[in-house]
């Protein structure tokens, strides 16, 4: 059993959000106090939309589907910025080490898929990276999310943290053995960004000399460059980014758009327009920004946007690292869902909008910032 949980929407992780997400809500009414995020009011709208939509939506069980898959990380937001957390500087390094633990919670069972099954084998069977609860594409994006947060910590000038740098090392590989190809955009376009922004003299003596020993290491042991070679064929063998036939998915996508440009065709529409047009067995269009857009049209991009603009709001702070890196750790996310399918469904939304939640949070208790949450009733002590 992954220490993650499972995916179907009436299993076991779900339902323990969602009475969670019910205790909140009755302490809000005992309390008579609800806290609101600066991005609550934006997700409400966007979510009522979604859901009215579901009634011109071709087959209505899989918009009602994918409207639970994007409440859950609604709710989470909700359970975390009505939870009356105080999350202040000193907890900061403890959140990027949990970045570390879980992403190598995850690493170690992908590491165990390729020795069960024999590395060659999985390298070309990417339906074989399946931990139960989710497919390789859903598994990746965790480590999108948090590999900004988890590098976090080594921007501390005071400590050297070579153990949890040696733990990030093997999930970032473990990224790359998921074999989705929109993950190592989203994380390549993150660690990018972390570099031209943090990575200094002191950074690389301090940490990029381990990467250099190990490369050497690597280098010399034949196995791994068998490895190496067997993960390089596998990457750049056809094209990069439509090995799965995005490309008629994109051209689907926007040709549905025209067709009903104001309302879109109804919420998770997608999957029933590429069955039935493209005779596939996707689900969802593999561009984030062309999933709404066919799916809920230009009432539902410009409901977006509001979201968006909020996101900025939260995430712009250039001179705190940790908001900084939140900020990356979002804009690598969006960066993979513009070549994938899992925005704002299940696992990525419970991330996505935690990172969001926490920075909020944070930012409410910096005594000389601005962004605050809003209390309506009776303020907690």
């Amino acid at each position: 059993m992954s220490l993650q949980g499972n995916s179907g929407v009436f299993e076991m992780e779900y339902t323990l959000v969602s009475i969670l997400f019910a205790y909140v809500v009755f302490l809000n009414i005992k309390n008579k106090t609800i806290v609101v995020g600066n991005i609550l009011i934006p997700l409400l709208i966007f979510l009522l939309y979604s859901l009215l939509s579901i009634t011109w939506t071709p087959v209505k069980p899989d918009g009602f589907k994918g409207f639970l898959a994007m409440l859950e990380g609604y709710m989470v937001y909700y359970i975390l910025t009505n939870g009356f957390f105080k999350i202040k500087k000193k907890h900061l390094l403890n959140i990027s080490k949990i970045a570390t633990y879980v992403m190598i919670s995850l690493s170690f069972e992908i590491i165990y898929i390729y020795s069960y099954y024999g590395f060659e084998t999985v390298i070309h069977s990417k339906n074989l990276v399946h931990l139960g609860w989710g497919y390789s594409n859903f598994i990746a994006v965790i480590f999108v999310l948090l590999i900004p947060v988890a590098l976090y910590k080594y921007l501390d000038n005071k400590r050297y943290y070579l153990q949890y740098f040696l733990l990030d090392i093997i999930s970032i590989i473990s990224l790359i053995l998921t074999l989705s190809r929109g993950a190592i955009v989203g994380a390549a376009v993150a660690l990018t960004l972390f570099f031209i922004i943090y990575v200094r003299k002191y950074f690389l003596i301090r940490y990029g000399s381990i990467i250099g020993v190990i490369s050497l290491i690597v280098i010399k042991i034949q196995k791994v460059n068998s490895f190496y070679s067997s993960i390089i064929d596998r990457f750049f063998t056809g094209e990069f980014m439509d090995n799965n036939g995005r490309f008629p998915l994109y051209k689907l996508a926007f040709e549905k758009f025209v067709d009903k440009i104001w309302f879109g065709n109804g919420l998770r529409s997608s999957k029933y327009m590429i069955s039935h047009f493209l005779d596939g067995h996707n689900s969802h269009y593999h561009n984030f920004i062309l999933q709404i857009a066919a799916t809920l049209g230009i009432v539902g991009l410009i409901l977006f946007s509001f979201i968006v603009f909020r996101w900025v709001k939260v995430l712009f702070k250039p001179y705190d690292k940790f908001v900084v890196c939140s900020a990356i750790s979002i804009i690598g996310a969006l960066a993979h869902q513009m070549v994938d399918v899992s925005f704002d469904l299940f696992y990525f939304g419970v991330y996505f909008y935690t990172i969001i939640a926490t920075v909020e949070i944070y930012r409410h208790n910096l005594k000389s910032d601005s962004l605050k949450l809003k209390y309506i009733g009776k303020i907690k002590s």
